[in-house]
């Protein structure tokens, strides 16, 4: 009889169990997601222990249409769940303001940056860095891209520049359509391992090829990213696997990142052997930046590990973004004539013949500077991004929680019909000094906004319109039988044309 009442004992002990585990499963599935509701912030239904993921992949790398659709669907002020992180989808654009500028304080950081960072140097890049240790790092690489020493650097672009005009002019000779996306690709590689890296690569004429498939795997998403959203908890065990995979010589990833770091540490070493720089460039300037405390005492410099970190930095963010905004420019241009007609005539009074155009010269071409914004709205380098909430806190009477992230949708608000009427049409005239002047600043997010944006903004700019005026100097953009109307759009880190940019080069000669 004690044996039988024993076992009963057992049975219903283990049925306990049981139970126990279901209700807490379900719970741990179900728990996050009345955060929104209980806020009174309207949203998409979200699956249980999936959030939203499940609509987000259903449109896989276009999640730039999900965004447009939460947002027109359910307002400025909306929520989702990444997982089972609660995502704020603001396109209020005072609220924009407050959160990236007014408040900055209380939104410092970039959600998931220690964990999403790729950096094979201790997460020592300002994509990844957070609070005050990323605020030393951004104000001591600041003064690089000053307008001075940008001038500086602008003899490496136009040098870049040059090997791309004899390309595109053995391509007008032939008639051949080329992906024009790929062309740029190699052009701004090119600028990058040139200014950040030190290294001279002939990359547009395919010498030194190894350097571009090297950055290229960079790019890369971690496998893991999305587990993390549905079990945050294992925040801390991925950055210990991938810290080990990153230093693990077999990785691709790893063996990619270590080939440029050597490379650059092979410049940097010859560079302060023989006590003096060969030349100006990004990287010679962050070696000789000066780290400041608090108070503005300068009291070190950075380290080889800080340098190398930025460098990579620059990859990632100048490399397809800048070329992205280049072949975005070239498709519109193709397709709208006569706005290539006016921009060719104003770069030909203001140039003229002269073979390197001035860094001011450049800078003071105003229509050149709308239409490279207009196709910058249509086609924005990011789809989106966003803030961390790290102080609780209300701003215009929503409620903002610690713990949880605010995204940012800048492909909805690059075409939303309240700040642009007619959206989808390519029209630079909405850059005219009138029309900023009638509209907020927060609609126009490319590089993001606040103390948080894109510090090599100013460099991507006068690369880019560097690169055109040498182009168009000389040639013009034709729609071919191979252009695709409208483009299909993939985004990842950035968003690029998936097919490509395919127009015809004629020579203007």
């Amino acid at each position: 009889m004690d044996f039988v009442k024993n076992v009963a004992e057992f049975e219903h002990l283990w049925i306990a169990l049981v139970i126990g585990i279901v209700l807490l499963v379900a719970w741990y599935g179900m728990a996050p997601f009345s955060f929104f509701k209980n806020l009174g912030i309207p949203g998409p239904t979200p699956w249980p222990f999936l959030g939203n993921l499940p609509q987000i992949m259903s449109k896989p790398h276009q999640m730039f249409l999900f965004d447009k659709e939460v947002a027109e669907k359910y307002g400025r002020v909306a929520g989702v769940y990444l997982g089972r992180m609660p995502a704020y989808v603001i396109s209020d654009v005072d609220l924009i303001k407050q959160i990236t500028v007014k408040e900055f304080s209380k939104f410092p950081n970039r959600p998931l940056s220690s964990i999403g960072s790729q950096s094979v140097f201790d997460n020592k890049s300002l994509l990844a860095l957070e609070d005050e240790e990323w605020r030393r790092i951004r104000v001591t690489i600041t003064p690089t891209f000053s307008a001075l020493k940008l001038k500086q650097i602008t003899p490496l672009v136009h040098q870049s520049a040059k090997t791309l005009g004899k390309k595109l002019e053995q391509i007008a000779k032939t008639g051949e359509i080329v992906d024009m996306w790929r062309t740029y690709g190699k052009f701004t590689m090119e600028v990058i391992l040139a200014t950040a890296f030190g290294v001279q690569a002939d990359i547009q004429n395919d010498a030194d090829e190894q350097y571009t498939p090297n950055a290229e795997v960079l790019f890369k998403q971690p496998p893991l990213s999305f587990i993390l959203m549905v079990f945050p908890f294992m925040a801390r065990l991925f950055r210990l696997v991938m810290k080990l995979i990153l230093r693990s010589a077999s990785t691709e990833r790893s063996k990619s990142a270590m080939f440029l770091a050597k490379a650059t540490q092979e410049v940097m070493r010859m560079r302060r052997e023989s006590g003096a720089a060969q030349r100006k460039d990004l990287l010679e300037l962050m070696m000789k930046a000066e780290v400041t405390d608090s108070e503005g005492k300068k009291v070190s410099k950075l380290t080889d590990g800080e340098v190398l970190s930025q460098s990579f930095t620059f990859i990632l963010a100048g490399y397809e973004t800048t070329s992205n905004a280049l072949a975005y420019t070239t498709y519109c241009l193709a397709l709208n004539p006569e706005v290539q007609e006016k921009l060719i005539e104003e770069i030909d009074g203001a140039v003229g013949d002269d073979e390197n155009a001035a860094y001011d010269t450049v800078q003071n071409l105003e229509y050149l500077d709308m239409v490279l914004n207009e196709a910058l709205r249509l086609y924005p380098p990011a789809s989106r991004f966003g803030r961390a909430v790290k102080e609780s806190c209300t701003l215009n009477g929503v409620q903002f929680v610690k713990g949880s992230v605010v995204v940012f949708p800048v492909y909805h608000l690059h075409r939303d019909p309240e700040y642009w009427p007619d959206p989808e049409t390519f029209d630079p005239e909405r850059f005219s000094q009138e029309a900023k002047q009638q509209r907020s600043p927060y609609c126009f997010l490319p590089f993001g906004t606040g103390p948080r944006s894109c510090i090599g903004m100013r460099f991507a700019l006068m690369e880019a319109k560097m690169a055109l005026v040498h182009i168009l100097k000389r040639f013009k953009f034709e729609r071919s039988a191979e252009t695709e109307e409208p483009l299909e759009l993939k985004a990842t880190i950035t968003m690029a044309p998936k097919n490509g940019i395919r127009v015809k080069i004629v020579s203007r000669e």
